[in-house]
Protein backbone atom coordinates (compact mmCIF):
# COMPACT_ATOMS: atom_id res chain seq x y z
CA UNK A 1 0.00 0.00 0.00
CA UNK A 2 1.61 2.99 -0.93
CA UNK A 3 -0.02 6.11 0.77
CA UNK A 4 1.53 8.71 -1.58
CA UNK A 5 -0.52 11.99 -1.71
CA UNK A 6 0.03 13.34 1.53
CA UNK A 7 -3.22 15.89 2.17
CA UNK A 8 -4.40 17.87 5.33
CA UNK A 9 -7.94 17.63 6.28
CA UNK A 10 -10.31 19.77 7.77
CA UNK A 11 -12.29 17.83 10.46
CA UNK A 12 -14.24 20.98 12.28
CA UNK A 13 -17.34 19.69 13.35
CA UNK A 14 -17.28 16.60 11.49
CA UNK A 15 -18.52 13.31 12.93
CA UNK A 16 -14.94 11.29 13.40
CA UNK A 17 -15.70 7.96 14.95
CA UNK A 18 -12.75 6.17 17.13
CA UNK A 19 -13.50 2.21 17.77
CA UNK A 20 -11.33 0.95 20.59
CA UNK A 21 -10.53 2.69 24.12
CA UNK A 22 -7.15 1.80 24.69
CA UNK A 23 -3.76 3.62 24.60
CA UNK A 24 -3.69 4.13 20.56
CA UNK A 25 -7.09 4.88 21.04
CA UNK A 26 -6.51 7.76 23.13
CA UNK A 27 -3.70 9.57 21.02
CA UNK A 28 -6.35 9.39 18.04
CA UNK A 29 -8.87 10.69 19.85
CA UNK A 30 -6.78 13.44 21.23
CA UNK A 31 -5.31 14.41 18.18
CA UNK A 32 -9.03 14.34 16.34
CA UNK A 33 -10.41 16.60 19.10
CA UNK A 34 -7.62 19.35 19.04
CA UNK A 35 -8.47 18.94 15.55
CA UNK A 36 -11.96 20.44 15.79
CA UNK A 37 -13.66 16.94 15.25
CA UNK A 38 -16.76 16.21 16.61
CA UNK A 39 -15.56 12.89 18.43
CA UNK A 40 -17.48 9.46 19.11
CA UNK A 41 -15.55 6.83 20.72
CA UNK A 42 -17.31 3.49 21.04
CA UNK A 43 -15.53 1.47 23.56
CA UNK A 44 -17.06 -0.68 26.53
CA UNK A 45 -14.17 0.54 28.96
CA UNK A 46 -11.82 3.71 28.48
CA UNK A 47 -8.58 4.60 29.93
CA UNK A 48 -7.79 7.51 32.13
CA UNK A 49 -7.12 10.17 29.67
CA UNK A 50 -10.04 9.15 27.69
CA UNK A 51 -12.66 9.41 30.67
CA UNK A 52 -11.62 12.83 31.60
CA UNK A 53 -11.85 14.02 28.40
CA UNK A 54 -15.61 12.33 28.30
CA UNK A 55 -15.81 13.77 31.95
CA UNK A 56 -15.40 17.50 30.87
CA UNK A 57 -17.33 16.55 27.37
CA UNK A 58 -14.73 17.08 25.33
CA UNK A 59 -15.98 13.83 23.59
CA UNK A 60 -18.91 11.46 23.62
CA UNK A 61 -18.58 8.15 25.01
CA UNK A 62 -20.56 4.99 23.31
CA UNK A 63 -20.08 2.44 25.89
CA UNK A 64 -21.23 -0.44 24.04
CA UNK A 65 -19.03 -3.25 22.21
CA UNK A 66 -18.50 -2.52 18.64
CA UNK A 67 -22.15 -2.08 15.80
CA UNK A 68 -22.16 -0.33 12.48
CA UNK A 69 -24.87 1.16 13.35
CA UNK A 70 -22.29 3.77 15.60
CA UNK A 71 -20.41 4.62 12.22
CA UNK A 72 -23.37 6.12 10.34
CA UNK A 73 -23.01 9.52 9.23
CA UNK A 74 -19.26 9.66 9.85
CA UNK A 75 -16.54 11.55 8.10
CA UNK A 76 -13.82 9.46 9.22
CA UNK A 77 -13.33 6.25 11.62
CA UNK A 78 -10.45 5.03 13.62
CA UNK A 79 -10.03 1.12 13.68
CA UNK A 80 -8.37 1.09 17.35
CA UNK A 81 -9.26 -1.67 18.79
CA UNK A 82 -6.86 -4.87 19.63
CA UNK A 83 -8.58 -7.29 17.37
CA UNK A 84 -7.46 -7.64 14.10
CA UNK A 85 -10.81 -9.27 12.68
CA UNK A 86 -12.99 -6.84 14.35
CA UNK A 87 -10.26 -3.74 12.69
CA UNK A 88 -11.13 -5.79 9.72
CA UNK A 89 -14.85 -5.55 9.74
CA UNK A 90 -14.84 -1.58 10.20
CA UNK A 91 -12.44 -1.23 7.48
CA UNK A 92 -14.85 -3.32 4.88
CA UNK A 93 -17.85 -1.37 6.22
CA UNK A 94 -16.88 1.98 6.13
CA UNK A 95 -15.70 1.01 2.06
CA UNK A 96 -19.32 0.23 1.64
CA UNK A 97 -20.48 3.34 3.02
CA UNK A 98 -18.22 5.71 1.47
CA UNK A 99 -15.98 6.65 4.53
CA UNK A 100 -12.63 7.42 5.40
CA UNK A 101 -11.18 4.68 7.42
CA UNK A 102 -7.61 4.20 9.21
CA UNK A 103 -7.09 0.48 10.91
CA UNK A 104 -4.45 0.85 13.19
CA UNK A 105 -2.93 -2.28 12.28
CA UNK A 106 -3.01 -2.90 8.82
CA UNK A 107 -2.04 -0.48 6.11
CA UNK A 108 -3.88 -2.44 3.53
CA UNK A 109 -6.77 -1.85 5.52
CA UNK A 110 -6.35 2.03 5.59
CA UNK A 111 -7.74 4.65 3.34
CA UNK A 112 -4.73 6.98 5.30
CA UNK A 113 -2.57 6.95 7.70
CA UNK A 114 -2.05 9.63 10.54
CA UNK A 115 1.84 11.25 9.70
CA UNK A 116 3.91 12.20 12.59
CA UNK A 117 4.08 16.19 12.97
CA UNK A 118 5.67 18.60 14.42
CA UNK A 119 3.14 21.69 15.09
CA UNK A 120 4.45 25.33 15.52
CA UNK A 121 0.87 27.15 15.75
CA UNK A 122 0.08 27.06 11.44
CA UNK A 123 2.78 25.79 10.68
CA UNK A 124 2.96 21.74 10.39
CA UNK A 125 5.99 19.55 9.68
CA UNK A 126 4.56 16.30 8.67
CA UNK A 127 6.52 13.02 8.52
CA UNK A 128 5.74 9.96 7.08
CA UNK A 129 7.50 6.31 5.93
CA UNK A 130 4.50 5.29 4.11
CA UNK A 131 3.53 3.02 7.39
CA UNK A 132 6.78 1.09 7.33
CA UNK A 133 8.31 2.61 10.55
CA UNK A 134 6.17 4.74 12.62
CA UNK A 135 9.45 4.21 15.07
CA UNK A 136 11.92 5.76 12.55
CA UNK A 137 9.34 8.97 11.19
CA UNK A 138 8.88 9.45 15.12
CA UNK A 139 12.51 10.23 15.95
CA UNK A 140 12.56 12.35 12.87
CA UNK A 141 9.77 14.49 14.28
CA UNK A 142 11.77 14.63 17.69
CA UNK A 143 14.49 16.02 15.78
CA UNK A 144 12.25 18.67 13.89
CA UNK A 145 11.03 19.93 16.98
CA UNK A 146 14.74 20.58 18.21
CA UNK A 147 15.27 22.76 14.88
CA UNK A 148 11.81 24.18 14.66
CA UNK A 149 10.80 26.87 17.75
CA UNK A 150 7.96 28.78 18.63
CA UNK A 151 9.69 31.72 16.46
CA UNK A 152 8.47 29.97 13.23
CA UNK A 153 5.11 29.98 14.09
CA UNK A 154 5.78 34.01 15.20
CA UNK A 155 6.84 34.37 11.70
CA UNK A 156 4.08 32.19 10.09
CA UNK A 157 1.74 34.70 11.94
CA UNK A 158 3.70 37.81 10.74
CA UNK A 159 3.61 36.74 7.21
CA UNK A 160 -0.28 36.39 7.49
CA UNK A 161 -0.77 39.91 8.52
CA UNK A 162 1.30 41.59 6.33
CA UNK A 163 0.38 39.40 3.11
CA UNK A 164 -3.09 41.13 2.61
CA UNK A 165 -1.31 44.59 2.42
CA UNK A 166 1.09 42.84 0.11
CA UNK A 167 -1.71 41.74 -2.34
CA UNK A 168 -3.21 45.11 -2.09
CA UNK A 169 -0.80 46.33 -3.95
CA UNK A 170 -0.39 47.09 -8.01
CA UNK A 171 2.47 45.03 -8.84
CA UNK A 172 2.90 41.82 -10.49
CA UNK A 173 3.09 37.91 -9.18
CA UNK A 174 7.33 38.29 -9.21
CA UNK A 175 7.74 41.24 -7.08
CA UNK A 176 5.70 39.84 -4.54
CA UNK A 177 7.50 36.60 -4.27
CA UNK A 178 10.54 38.15 -4.42
CA UNK A 179 9.29 40.64 -1.41
CA UNK A 180 8.17 37.57 0.72
CA UNK A 181 11.48 35.38 -0.46
CA UNK A 182 13.84 38.38 0.94
CA UNK A 183 11.96 38.33 4.30
CA UNK A 184 12.40 34.72 4.95
CA UNK A 185 16.05 34.84 3.94
CA UNK A 186 16.47 37.12 6.44
CA UNK A 187 17.74 37.51 9.91
CA UNK A 188 13.81 37.56 11.19
CA UNK A 189 13.65 34.59 12.38
CA UNK A 190 17.12 35.12 14.92
CA UNK A 191 15.41 38.39 15.89
CA UNK A 192 12.50 36.08 16.42
CA UNK A 193 14.78 33.72 18.46
CA UNK A 194 15.58 36.87 20.62
CA UNK A 195 12.76 38.01 21.40
CA UNK A 196 13.01 41.08 19.77
CA UNK A 197 8.72 40.54 18.12
CA UNK A 198 8.57 44.38 17.95
CA UNK A 199 11.64 45.08 16.00
CA UNK A 200 10.79 42.19 13.02
CA UNK A 201 7.49 44.33 12.65
CA UNK A 202 9.02 47.17 12.15
CA UNK A 203 11.45 45.68 9.77
CA UNK A 204 8.48 44.13 7.93
CA UNK A 205 6.46 47.47 7.92
CA UNK A 206 9.65 49.07 6.67
CA UNK A 207 9.72 46.19 3.95
CA UNK A 208 6.25 47.14 3.17
CA UNK A 209 6.54 50.68 2.62
CA UNK A 210 9.66 50.66 0.38
CA UNK A 211 7.47 48.81 -2.44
Amino acid sequence: MAFAYPVALDVTAKKCVVVGGGKVATRKTKGLFKAGARVFVVSPYLSEQLQELVETQAIQWIEDEYNDKYLKGSFLVVAATNERQINHHIAEYCRTQKILVNTVDSAEDSDFIVNACVRRGDLTLSVSTNGKSPALARKIREDLSKVYGKEYAELVDILAEVRPKVCSKEMNQQIREQFFRELVYSDLLQLLREGKKKEVRKRVEKCLLAL
